[in-house]
């Protein structure tokens, strides 16, 4: 976690600092990123690094939860998620999430490559801590749910989420493969399939959380 120091940087400094730390990792990967390259980059001395984050893994894995949510902000930008249920969450947004594929290629190749184990023995921490902020904003969504009438009420808010993981984990890899390529162009036509795609799995959401 970042320490006091950091939290009280303006909100341009803040990210600055920890884009410039996801261009180190992704390329150097973690054990040859170099502190000293980070601070350069974000153009801060190279101990106000120290002042802001214990040590190195602290800033990886801070940098790791940051891109998750600086994704999941933009999208409650455009639907914020006091007003979506779990099917909203997928019948729109998809035009901004290929967008964000779009402008934010090297947010998504560090995310790719935490997901796929690219981190070695950090693995299980950073997916520890991306899978705890996915299920909060998950069980928020079958929350929403809930009180819209739009999700069984008489299942466990738990056992819900396992089914709505489930259901979802294809679109998941769909994306990441999508993702994969850094040069991808969406296409209208994309776009249809893709809408095309999710109105299909809401479908079968809604017949297994659905009232």
């Amino acid at each position: 976690m970042p320490k006091k120091t950091f939290n009280r940087l303006d909100c341009e400094k803040k990210e600055r600092v920890i884009r410039a730390a996801i261009e180190e990792f992704q390329i150097h990967g973690f054990e040859k990123a170099k502190i000293e390259a980070i601070a350069k980059n974000a153009g801060v001395a190279k101990g106000s690094i120290y002042q802001y984050f214990d040590d190195k893994k602290d800033l990886f894995l801070y940098s790791v939860t940051w891109s998750l949510e600086y994704f999941m902000e933009n999208i409650d930008r455009q639907t914020p998620l006091k007003d979506m249920d779990v099917y909203d969450y997928f019948l729109t947004g998809s035009r901004e999430r290929f967008e964000l594929i779009k402008k934010e290629p090297l947010l998504v190749a560090f995310s790719v490559d935490v997901n796929s184990g690219k981190y070695g023995s950090l693995t299980k921490e950073t997916n520890d801590a991306l899978n705890r902020i996915g299920e909060e904003y998950e069980l928020k969504l079958i929350a929403n749910g809930k009180k819209k009438g739009t999700v069984r009420a008489d299942l466990d808010d738990r056992a819900l989420l396992l089914f709505f993981q489930g259901v979802t984990e294809k679109f998941t890899m769909k994306i990441v493969e999508i993702a994969r390529n850094f040069e991808f162009e969406p296409t209208d036509d994309l776009y249809c399939e893709m809408e095309s795609y999710l109105k299909n799995m809401v479908s079968l959401l809604k017949n297994g959380m659905g009232r």
